[in-house]
């Protein structure tokens, strides 16, 4: 499955859920990482993602079954690292 998973927290939660996020997927842009995972893999992210996010934090999960069926076009530079992402 292929998974883009956004965030929205206080600048203290930032750094923790970066690293964590890095750890699976590639990161786009600032609070934005996406990139193949297995089942096993997404049930970890999400799980570990609610016991680590800031109480306040909003984070959404984007998934797609095959990535194939995603299409996805950018406008300007981005700050992340996508080189080995579509």
């Amino acid at each position: 499955m292929y998974v883009l998973i956004v965030y929205d927290t206080e600048k203290e939660n930032c750094a923790k859920l970066h690293k964590f996020l890095k750890a699976y997927l590639h990161w786009n842009q600032r609070s934005v990482f996406e990139g193949p995972v297995t089942e096993a893999q997404y049930r970890k992210i999400k799980d570990t993602l609610d016991d680590i996010r800031a109480a306040d934090s909003h984070v959404v999960l984007y998934t797609v079954e095959n990535e194939k069926l995603l299409r996805r076009e950018e406008l300007g530079a981005g700050d992340g690292n996508v080189t080995n992402v579509i």
